[in-house]
């Protein structure tokens, strides 16, 4: 039997907060929600995460911050951003540094969810990946 994903939502703003829990209520999902980059560390230190959403911008920095965090931690974290500045190139950036998805606001839970079947095939395609290395 597959486990639940373990999902983290990295948010200072809490209508995002509170409009994420909304769209992913009944979903098969364990959701810790953060403020801000420090907290995320201290929750990937004690959860197996397999998918963050993450504000542009936390309390302590941005995304990048949150990011970097993943990056070495296997097996990969796919991380869905929500940006709500910039265009074309900001949305370019974010996808060369290696985030899976980028949501921008207004928040619909289409879009969410889109975004999370996205980020748990990517998922589990890296899985595969690894597996046939093995």
């Amino acid at each position: 039997m597959a486990r639940e994903i373990d999902l983290l939502i990295v948010s200072s703003r809490l209508e995002n907060k509170r409009t994420l829990l909304r769209f992913l209520e009944g979903l098969p999902l364990n959701i810790y929600t953060v403020g801000n980059a420090e907290e995320a560390e201290e929750t990937f230190e004690d959860h197996e995460i397999d998918v963050v959403v993450c504000d542009e911008r936390v309390s302590d920095g941005t995304y990048h911050d949150v990011l970097a965090l993943t990056i070495d931690r296997k097996p990969k974290i796919q991380f869905i951003v929500l940006l709500c500045s910039g265009g074309q190139e900001e949305y370019c950036e974010a996808i060369r540094l290696g985030v899976t998805d980028v949501v921008r606001p207004p928040l619909h839970p289409t879009d969410i969810e889109l975004a999370l079947i996205h980020a748990l095939r990517q998922k589990q395609a890296v899985m595969y990946a690894v597996a046939g290395k093995v």
